[in-house]
């Protein structure tokens, strides 16, 4: 009895090879039913996904990283220039943090120095006068961010910078001794920043690109 339950096993396993379709590379189709792996599909050449090309060749990227390297170091000379001269706007405004562009004593934040030294002299002066206590961090359009990305510096970058002031906490303190201590604390700050700017310059700059390149129009200006 067993011999017989051996002689038709192996029958049924060889007629089952017999007429089992073959594939391309040589693989037997699965039966019906059967999990799907990677070994039982050959995907035509025809089918596969084209592989997209980068949005910049390697030498235009190579020209594009060299432009933004000199407009970082610029925008980086101008606020090393400002943090050590010392002249900081103030917030006359609020108790507690706030971003301040201009002052009442007409002296811009570090990032509104910095734009404005770079030649937007009508940028800085029309978000002074539309939106005075602007967060750079919020702005995800507009000349701003067409700025921000052509300045050789990453969106993070610019928002440190673009440190917020402490308004005066206790009214009844006097006014000078507030604004020495707040502009203690700012040149402490900005120390930090700059040392952190220098430290990441390399892979910020590569930020930068890849940033930059999801708009060509402003590559194009730029090459």
């Amino acid at each position: 009895m067993l011999r017989r339950l051996a002689h038709l096993a192996l029958s049924l396993t060889l007629l089952t090879a017999a007429t089992a379709p073959v594939l391309a590379n040589g693989f037997a189709a699965p039966p019906p039913g059967a999990p799907i792996s990677a070994t039982h599909i050959e995907v035509p050449a025809s089918d596969l996904p084209a592989i997209r090309p980068s949005p910049l060749p390697a030498a235009a990227r190579a020209r594009l990283r060299a432009t933004l390297a000199k407009r970082r170091d610029r925008n980086l000379r101008a606020f090393s220039s400002y943090a050590r001269r010392g002249v900081f706007p103030h917030n006359y405004d609020s108790d507690g943090s706030l971003n301040v562009w201009r002052d009442r004593d007409g002296h811009l934040c570090a990032a509104a120095t910095m734009i404005n030294r770079s030649g937007a002299h009508g940028l800085v002066a029309q978000t002074a006068r539309d939106n005075n206590f602007i967060r750079l961090a919020d702005v995800t359009e507009g000349p701003l961010l067409d700025w921000i990305l052509t300045s050789g510096l990453t969106h993070d970058e610019v928002v440190a910078i673009q440190e917020p002031f402490m308004g005066r906490a206790e009214p009844e303190q006097p006014t000078r001794d507030w604004k020495t201590v707040e502009d203690a604390r700012l040149r402490a700050r900005y120390a930090v920043v700059r040392r952190q700017l220098a430290t990441d310059r390399d892979a910020s700059l590569d930020a930068a690109v890849d940033a930059l390149a999801g708009r060509p129009e402003l590559v194009a200006q730029l090459l």
